[in-house]
């Protein structure tokens, strides 16, 4: 018998928790952590990785996503960019390539890096992967939202709006007025529903270029790293771990919203 005043919400949480603390990723990060101080000495290292543990395991349970498929048995596999000819959509084909051009120069970077700085960048290359996984998900959405509105029209849908206020207007019947009324009324909502998708749009790419923007300047931070002592590198690493977490956090936010847009459905 359930407890009484325990939601049914609160008796699923051990279950999230569960698979969030065991999760291969937070566990890497915890991993990570732990190596990395241990072989540089660094407690700062060590308490960086705790927090990116605690902040990964807090990100998930305030992930609906992520509830959704602990309790339903479904997990998401590992995702990776497409293939950029196979996209419809020229600026996302860009962004693809951008992207893949950003992680090989910074693999490129990192081939000749010393131990201490491959360390250093261990958590911020894992939230770098989130980063890409997130790249390839907005990638899905925005080719789906170029395709649907390489179908619509919107300066047509504006002509029907003009022209359905215009029999409004030279309508002699009251009914026949109410009637053209409502064509352009729901015309408007038509027009509102489709400048609110192609805004997402914009939005995904946007986001996109803000990705392959921060990737092809992480090359340049590694071989700084190297110059820089052991101080210097952790506050620096910390400065972008602090920001690749950011900016999972922003898009993840951003990802929630464009659910909405997941079936468009709008009558042209």
């Amino acid at each position: 018998m359930a407890e009484r005043g325990v939601t049914p919400l609160a008796r699923q949480l051990p279950k999230v928790l569960g698979r969030s603390a065991l999760g291969t990723v937070n566990l890497i990060v915890a991993g990570s952590a732990a190596m990395g101080a241990a072989a540089l000495q660094s407690w700062p290292i060590l308490a960086l990785g705790g927090a990116a543990y605690a902040a990964l395991v807090a990100w998930d349970l305030a992930s609906p996503t992520f509830w959704r498929e602990t309790l339903s048995g479904k997990a998401e596999g590992p995702l990776k960019l497409p293939d950029p000819n196979k996209l419809q959509d020229p600026r996302l084909r860009d962004a693809v390539r951008a992207i893949r051009e950003a992680h090989q120069e910074l693999e490129r970077a990192l081939e000749g890096a010393p131990p201490g700085v491959r360390n250093h960048m261990g958590l911020a290359l894992l939230s770098l992967n989130e980063l890409r996984e997130r790249a390839t998900r907005l990638v899905a959405r925005g080719e789906e939202l170029a395709r649907y509105m390489s179908t619509v029209d919107l300066e047509r849908v504006r002509a029907q709006i003009r022209q359905a206020d215009e029999q409004a207007r030279s309508a002699r019947d009251a009914e026949a007025r109410a009637q053209f009324e409502s064509a352009r009324a729901a015309r408007e909502e038509q027009l509102a529903a489709l400048v609110d998708i192609d805004a997402a749009r914009e939005r995904v790419l946007a986001n996109l270029s803000r990705i392959a923007a921060t990737m092809q300047g992480l090359p340049a931070k590694v071989v700084r790293l190297r110059a820089l002592d052991a101080q210097a590198t952790e506050s620096m690493y910390g400065d972008l771990n602090e920001e690749l977490g950011r900016m999972n956090g922003e898009i993840g936010a951003f990802e929630e919203t464009l659910k909405s847009f997941h079936e468009v459905r709008v009558t042209t």
